[in-house]
């Protein structure tokens, strides 16, 4: 076996990353002793392991892939274990299924064509169950078929595709493609908007930074100073500094309790219940120690962008936030405007193993993450845009981006941070060109 240096090795270990921990990429070279492909995009174990050895430590941390016909081996990092059905790396007290060489699938539900009255469905099993039990985050069936095939096409309770007629402002807005502008104006009449976020813990390692950027200086065509959007995580945070922002007039917005990996634990494991301790768990948190009324705290975003499937968004539903920005949208020209999510999303969620939200959630917004192009790359959060990027390239990149944006259909340009990317004396620069805020903000009419 050789290692893989190109474009589809650098891939795969991003698809490992996701999973929380280092892996080695090989490539497959033919012979008895390595694993067949199976070809499903998921990752499994070598079923000619011997049976013996299965539950060895070396051999458990060991999965596969297949793309394109060739097999890459994979790792897991000292001391951990692969579970194949949660599809992460995780500690041996956690991993009880090293004899499984795959996940299991679940049979398919009969649906309509099991023996079921009105308004239920059937499971793989014949068991009959109310339709809205289907794909609704929580396993029913007793073959657990309600929720093994949940994918827009498969989920008999799917959102319907976008109907204008019926989906009116305030209360509800969408478009086929995402790209028209509510109420139908003409982008000449509407004001380009640009969003300002944060992410994660608010302390003295970040806070005279976010005080520096928000000066009284810098303000609004209106004369309002300009103001950004904390998405707030608890571990590390300063409640204090939390009331001090929240004071000054910006918006505080939920981002977990523990905001803990692995990553695809939020995506794949993270229970209705999990989402509810940590998203409504932190708004507490934050209502309490930083005095932030919790009529306040209207939005969320996951933590590392893993959208929760149906189970985030009947949380969200069920318990009164009023908007998710978490899911990033494909690069496109003109970008996406915010929608809400009465309808089908008019775009795929982007990233590997990202599961969008199948069903209607009326009346809860989506501020998708619309992509910066950085060069020939695309990125979301200015943390994954190129890192070799001098000051003077950034601030073209800035400036190009709110181009796109102003000189098209004008949706709403979004600057989301992490506070470690402002450590950087290049990165700071381009914040520092004196007329940089200065075209941005007198642009805005």
């Amino acid at each position: 076996m050789r290692c893989l240096w190109t474009r589809v090795s650098i891939h795969l270990l991003f698809i490992s990353l996701q999973t929380g921990f280092w892996a080695t990429v090989v490539e497959a070279d033919g012979s008895s002793n390595n694993a067949p492909c199976f070809e499903d995009s998921k990752f499994y174990r070598n079923p000619n392991t011997l049976a013996h050895s299965v539950w060895s430590p070396n051999e458990c941390a060991k999965y596969y892939l297949c793309l394109d016909n060739e097999v890459f081996e994979f790792k897991c990092s000292e001391g951990l274990l692969f579970d194949v059905s949660r599809q992460i790396c995780d500690f041996k007290a956690n991993v009880d299924n090293c004899d499984v060489t795959s996940e299991q699938q679940p049979p398919k539900p009969l649906l309509e064509n099991g023996n079921c009255e009105e308004n239920t469905l059937a499971c793989g099993d014949g068991t009959c169950l109310p339709s809205i039990y289907f794909c609704d985050g929580s396993v029913d069936c007793p073959d657990s078929s309600d929720e093994g095939w949940c994918e827009g096409r498969n989920d008999i309770n799917a959102a319907s595709p976008c109907d204008l007629k019926k989906c009116q402002l305030p209360n509800c807005w969408c478009s086929n493609d995402g790209k028209q502008i509510p109420g139908n104006f003409t982008s000449s009449d509407v004001p380009q908007m640009i969003t300002i976020t944060f992410n994660d813990a608010v302390n003295s390692e970040n806070f005279d930074l976010y005080t520096k950027l928000f000066n009284e200086d810098r303000t609004n065509p209106n004369g309002c100073p300009i103001r950004g959007t904390f998405y707030v995580s608890h571990q590390y945070t300063n409640y204090h500094d939390v009331q001090y922002l929240w004071n000054e007039g910006h918006e505080i917005a939920a981002h977990s309790i523990t905001h803990r990996g692995p990553e695809e634990w939020w995506s794949r494991n993270a229970t209705i219940e999990d989402w509810f301790d940590e998203m409504v768990g932190v708004a507490n948190i934050i209502n309490k120690y930083g005095g932030v009324r919790i009529d306040e705290i209207k939005g969320l975003r996951a933590p590392f962008l893993r959208v929760g499937w149906n189970r985030q968004f009947l949380m969200m539903s069920e318990f009164g936030f009023a908007y998710d920005s978490s899911m990033v949208a494909p690069f496109s020209d003109p970008p996406i405007w915010p929608y809400t999510m009465d309808y089908r999303a008019p775009h795929e969620c982007v990233g590997t193993g990202q599961l969008c939200p199948t069903r209607s959630y009326p009346g809860i917004w989506e501020l998708p993450l619309n992509q910066l192009l950085a060069g020939d790359y695309p990125c979301e959060m200015m943390e994954h845009c190129p890192a070799n990027l001098t000051g003077e390239e950034i601030y073209k990149m800035l400036m190009l981006n709110f181009k796109r944006h102003y000189l098209s259909n004008r949706a709403p340009l979004g600057l989301h941070f992490n506070p470690m990317w402002f450590r950087s004396p290049t990165n700071i620069y381009a914040f520092s060109v004196s007329d940089l805020f200065y075209y941005l903000i007198n642009s805005l009419h």
